[in-house]
Formats: C-alpha cells, sequence, structure tokens
C-alpha cells in the first residue's frame, strides 16, 4: 500500500516543540518504512541525536524528511538529489525571511 505525500512544504520546519521523534515516529509520520530512514542516515542525508545509540530525530528532520520523500516518489528521484532540493527549499525560505515585507505600491 503506497501512501502519498502532499506538499505541503511552506510552512516552518518547527512543527514539533522540543520533543524529539523515535524512528518509527518519523517513519510513519513520512509514510515511509524504518529502512528508508536508516538508510538516509547512513547516507548521511539525515541527521538524528543519538542517545545511548538509539536515533532521535527533531522536528526539522521531520520537515527534511517529509520533502525527501515526496520528492522521491513524485518525480522518481535518487535520494541525494531529493536531500539537495531540501537544501535548496531550506535555503530559499532562510533567504525569504531576511527581506523586508513587500508593499504593493
Amino acid at each position: 500500500m503506497t501512501h502519498r505525500l502532499q506538499a505541503d512544504f511552506v510552512a516552518s520546519p518547527e512543527l514539533i516543540e522540543d520533543g524529539m521523534l523515535c524512528i518509527e515516529d518519523l517513519a510513519r509520520l513520512c509514510c515511509v518504512s524504518t529502512e528508508w530512514i536508516e538508510a538516509r542516515l547512513l547516507d548521511e542525508l539525515l541527521v538524528a541525536e543519538r542517545r545511548g545509540g538509539v536515533p532521535y530525530f527533531s522536528s526539522s528532520t521531520l520537515w527534511r524528511a517529509r520533502q525527501m520523500a515526496w520528492i522521491e516518489q513524485q518525480f522518481d528521484a535518487d535520494p541525494a538529489l531529493a536531500a539537495l532540493v531540501a537544501d535548496l527549499t531550506e535555503e530559499v525560505q532562510r533567504l525569504r525571511s531576511r527581506l523586508p515585507p513587500y508593499e504593493s505600491r
């Protein structure tokens, strides 16, 4: 059974306050398998905080993983390409936040 992800990536990456997600929760929220998450960890495309050797994930990692999964699924993209697109999207959002508000004339 394939789950379809929506492109709701305009919102801020901070979706969860100070909480950390275990790998099972991250996989469930991204509609992917834990193996998918583990593969991206091994390729260093996702980062985790290790506690006693167990990976835990921040809300910004949730946002990134959801975006990567959607890009991979929608465009049959290589994981590294999906990670690059996620990086560029985050950078564009950061730069836009530095711009003064747009005022229509």
